[in-house]
């Protein structure tokens, strides 16, 4: 059974790829809008390539080296941080790209949906969830256990959304509640399942100088990046408050992370805050990032976000060990918590009819009232949504970590090492350790 077991992995990933390329062969097709047809300049056509694209290589770009070097810090598990992102990302555009076609952009005309440069950039949110979700048990699984976890997330991700943004018509325009706040609690929960007792013992979760300087670079591209990522569907006066206040409030969490990281850590700085609560603005404004919060709002959101995150890292870290949730990246304090920070604002914004804007988004399909929605009714509905995504992201954490357990497709080599999966240099490839920390 060992011998052919690592050969599952590519059995997989073949039979999965024959799939895809069926159902996007028959279920799918292009669509193109030309800007010669463009008549209103404020609600965008979402096939209007020269418009969106060039925001999408901004996201895509965060993907791929944003999160890939985000998670390079442990010192030896750099190819695998990098290479799993890699390969990870991929099937997860894929598979996004087919599941939200059929449940978002189904034409039932022609029994085809529609792929245009939305949906490309909508699949690059979900496969942000996985590489979020991947944070939380980073090291501690292999390959195809990470392209399970995938294969099974994502539809569950796409349904959650699908209910959010039609029925209950909870906005969020920059997916804090239906993308970090869904795929923390998901990966929390399977790390919970997965928690093995050894791994706390493991000498091996450990950074280094060289490897948290890799890390920094992910974090500074998506920090760069993330208004784009916030405003990336978004046109008209939506774009411009989206882009001004994710600038305005990832800057503010910067101040804020730097600023509690020296009051907890007495007077210096810790790299891991750094490195992860400078972030924190971007998440917790995306759910009102299109809303008109004034830049003193954003402020305020952005200081408190990189302020409590950082708390999350030096407080509930150790907590959440202690109760068998090991958080490799922590995933709750850069994605979780100032996730529901957001989801806690779209309820408060959303009580304030004139400046969150959400009437501007609602449809016939919106539960009690449909467009004459009023802002209490609204502000339920961002409660619930919430709610239900962190139900349905702990449930499905349930499900799939159960599944990863069986032993046919559990890990069975030692966590945060690159050995067992990688050939590597016949070098010393880790070099001198000048100076080795525990990471949180």
């Amino acid at each position: 059974m060992v011998k052919y077991r690592s050969y599952i992995f590519s059995l997989l990933l073949f039979l999965l790829q024959i799939l895809f390329t069926f159902l996007l062969g028959f279920h799918s097709k292009y669509q193109y809008y030309p800007v010669s047809n463009v008549t209103n300049y404020e609600e965008l056509p979402r096939g209007l390539v020269e418009f969106y694209y060039p925001m999408f290589t901004d996201i895509h770009v965060m993907m791929f080296v944003g999160f890939g070097f985000l998670m390079t810090f442990l010192r030896r598990y750099s190819y695998s941080a990098v290479g799993f992102n890699f390969i990870l990302c991929a099937f997860t555009l894929e598979w996004a790209l087919i599941v939200r076609g059929y449940l978002f952009d189904w034409d039932a005309s022609n029994e085809k949906f529609i792929i245009d440069i939305q949906s490309l950039a909508t699949a690059d949110f979900v496969s942000a969830i996985i590489l979020i979700s991947m944070g939380a048990i980073l090291g501690k699984v292999n390959a195809l256990q990470l392209i399970l976890m995938a294969f099974i997330e994502v539809p569950i991700q796409v349904v959650n959304e699908w209910i959010g943004l039609h029925f209950f018509c909870a906005i969020d325009a920059g997916e804090s509640m239906y993308v970090h706040t869904f795929g923390a609690y998901f990966g929390l929960t399977v790390a919970f399942v997965l928690f093995r007792s050894n791994i706390h013992e493991s000498s091996e979760e450990k950074s280094r100088y060289s490897s948290d300087i890799f890390s920094m670079i992910g974090t500074v591209f998506l920090f760069c990046f993330w208004p784009s990522f916030n405003a990336g569907t978004t046109s008209g006066a939506d774009r411009l408050h989206a882009v001004t206040n994710t600038y305005v409030s990832i800057c503010a969490s910067v101040i804020g992370a730097f600023l509690m990281s020296t009051i907890v850590r007495r007077g210096k700085l810790d790299m891991v805050h750094i490195q992860n609560s400078t972030l924190a603005g971007g998440v917790a404004v995306g759910t009102v990032a299109t809303s008109n919060i004034g830049l003193h709002g954003a402020m305020v959101i952005g200081s408190l976000a990189g302020m409590i995150s950082v708390l999350g890292f030096h407080v509930l870290l150790p907590i959440l060990k202690r109760i068998r949730i090991h958080d490799t990246c922590g995933v709750n304090n850069l994605h979780g918590i100032p996730g529901i920070m957001a989801g806690i604002t779209g309820i408060i914004v959303a009580s304030i009819g004139d400046r969150s804007g959400y009437s501007h988004h609602l449809t016939d399909s919106c539960l009690s009232g449909g467009k004459d929605r009023s802002s209490s009714t609204q502000s339920a509905y961002q409660a619930a949504a919430l709610g239900m995504t962190i139900g349905m992201s702990i449930f499905g954490g349930l499900v799939t970590g159960l599944l990863l357990r069986l032993p046919v497709f559990a890990q069975k080599s030692d966590d945060f090492d690159d050995e067992p999966n990688w050939h590597l240099p016949d070098d010393d490839y880790f070099g001198p350790i000048d100076r080795i920390k525990t990471h949180l």
